[in-house]
């Protein structure tokens, strides 16, 4: 074999290899790429999973809201000629239960948009949307509901025939100020916490919810494997 032979067979090797490796390369990206996919679709599967608890319970606060406000509306439009007081008692009640009932439907319509959504990335933004709602509503409804007991339990009093604003007038206001009372109570912790992190954190995180936390990791585990392969 002649030193021209040699050459032209080794540039025939050289160039096989090379688009072998090529071939080996495209494959690997390939390989990685479907990886990743279905990593993705595993991870957008289990927050789906994850919120469908909270779904659910959002869908019986909705219904629990419609059947306060029904009983509410009823209270009150029997008793208009009764007394103001009656009327005080079921308007209360039925803003609450309005509240209660256009809070879980736009939360509903905040877990939607996770499931609508196709990117990763765009499923985290909607979780913490979802995330910020929740921690602000959550506890302005717990905070009312920490007030809204008393017009609720002096109209049950009053459904059983026992007017109390007429008869038991104080009683009112010792109720009145066992639930402000209460109520300032929580919004101190609340300020409290504004200035600890850690603890505020951990209120904010408990405001969340566990659906929203377990399908915020779920989601995070999908970027820091695609962070891994880059």
């Amino acid at each position: 074999m002649d030193l021209d032979t040699l050459k032209t067979t080794w540039k025939a090797l050289d160039e096989r290899l090379a688009r072998i490796e090529a071939l080996q390369a495209q494959a690997n990206d390939l390989e990685r790429a479907r990886d990743a996919e279905a990593r993705a679709k595993a991870g957008q599967l289990a927050s789906h999973r994850a919120l469908r608890p909270l779904a659910i319970g959002l869908g019986l606060q909705a219904i629990a809201g419609v059947v306060l406000a029904t009983i509410a509306v009823a209270f009150w439009a029997k008793r208009m000629d009764a007394g103001a007081h009656f009327v005080v008692y079921g308007v209360l009640v039925q803003a609450y239960a309005v509240a209660l009932i256009a809070s879980a439907g736009h939360e509903l319509s905040l877990i939607r948009r996770v499931r609508m959504t196709g990117a990763v990335l765009d499923m985290q933004g909607a979780l913490a949307a979802l995330r910020r709602w929740r921690e602000t509503v959550g506890w302005v409804l717990g905070l009312a509901g920490g007030v809204i007991w008393v017009p609720l339990l002096l109209m049950g009093l009053a459904v059983l025939g026992f007017d109390v604003w007429t008869h038991r007038p104080s009683f009112i206001g010792w109720l009145g100020l066992w639930a402000v009372g209460g109520t300032a109570a929580v919004w101190a912790i609340l300020r409290w916490a504004e200035r600890h992190p850690r603890f505020g954190a951990s209120m904010r995180a408990n405001a969340a919810g566990q659906s929203v936390r377990r399908a915020e990791l779920a989601l995070a585990d999908v970027r820091a494997f695609e962070a891994e392969g880059r």
